[in-house]
């Protein structure tokens, strides 16, 4: 079994069939869509979410072909697969030998994490060249706003750039020395200096003897500690902070999700800022429910009073499931707006 079939494997389990297979994919591929953000928190696979943003929908095909062909999960309707015994033991097996990536935390991080990966390697290269005083090279991207980005930190830190260097390298061999979920040569081997090419994905996956969606997986789980580690450490990595610091954001929403949250919290109703949006009402809920999800203290009371939310929320308890039907048909005052709500408010 390939790193990526024991993957959505893990994520299939979590959907219980309440979903098509291909929410998964959407969640790997980092969908930007309030549907994908739901299920992403509503069965716990925030984590996946923009995690493998270059998959593609026939490798992913193939590994489902793969998985049933192992009867590791069956088909029942409308491509929604269940794990079997099989597959479930099989599930336990595989990640008792290789390590679950337990630092991803893609609806976090989301594209942030790449951004920050490609910042630092352009970073790394430009000085290495520099204090080698060698300046014909090709930058290792040709991403204009990563090599203006660059260039404007670069003429930021106005300190030689030998000390610059000496810096960065104090902070990056800290950070990689403080007991890492990965091996630091997941990145470090990517990386590209004077006179020294950083490998590819394939490359160093073949060097580490992983099949390559372990190691890209574990080039993500890695960069999203780097990250997270970072974050909550800023006085002792100032300059790597500094990489970060625009890319870093307390929740994660949708831009047009964060529109409307800004107008909700104007106390425009959901009809008024329909209006001011030019957006179906059912958009402006999605975006509500959205909020819910990533933001703790959100006030549905507008929306949902307490009473209520606590049947709905008993109800699917007792039914143990998130589907929206089963719930509606045993309490048909509600609308399904607010059941999703109440079961995002309460994930």
């Amino acid at each position: 079994m390939t790193f990526l079939e024991a993957i959505i494997l893990w994520a299939l389990k979590k959907l219980k069939g309440e979903r098509t297979v291909y929410s998964v994919f959407h969640l790997l591929k980092g969908k930007k869509s309030s549907q994908t953000i739901q299920d992403a928190y509503l069965y716990q696979l925030d984590i996946l979410f923009y995690t493998f943003p270059h998959l593609t929908r026939r490798d992913f095909d193939i590994s489902l072909e793969s998985l049933a062909d192992k009867s590791f999960i069956i088909l029942h309707s409308n491509k929604r697969y269940f794990l079997t015994e099989q597959g479930e033991n099989q599930l336990e097996v595989f990640f008792a030998i290789h390590s679950f990536p337990a630092y991803l935390n893609g609806l976090k991080y989301q594209e942030h994490s790449f951004t920050f990966w490609n910042r630092l390697v352009i970073i790394i290269q430009v000085l290495s060249n520099l204090i080698n005083k060698n300046r014909f090279y090709y930058p290792v991207t040709r991403d204009n706003g990563i090599l203006r980005w660059v260039k404007q930190f670069l003429n930021n830190h106005n300190k030689l750039k030998d000390l610059l260097a000496e810096s960065l390298f104090t902070e990056l061999h800290l950070l990689l020395s403080n007991n890492p979920p990965e091996r630091p040569e997941i990145i470090v081997m990517r990386l590209t200096g004077y006179k020294h090419i950083g490998k590819t994905v394939e490359q160093s996956a073949n060097q580490l003897e992983m099949d390559v969606t372990e190691y890209w997986f574990r080039y993500v789980n890695l960069l999203h500690y780097v990250m997270e580690h970072i974050s909550e450490n800023k006085a002792s990595y100032p300059l790597l902070f500094s990489i970060i610091q625009d890319t870093y954001k307390p929740f994660s929403m949708t831009k047009s999700t964060f529109e409307t949250y800004e107008l909700l919290l104007k106390n425009y109703s959901i009809a008024e800022i329909s209006r001011i949006r030019n957006l179906k009402e059912s958009t402006i809920q999605d975006h509500i429910i959205e909020i819910a999800l990533s933001t703790p203290d959100f006030n549905t009371n507008p929306f949902i009073d307490s009473k209520t939310e606590a049947e709905i929320l008993a109800i699917a308890d007792n039914i143990g499931m998130q589907k929206l039907k089963p719930i509606k048909d045993q309490i048909n005052r509600v609308s399904y707006f607010q059941i999703r709500l109440a079961l995002a408010k309460n994930r």
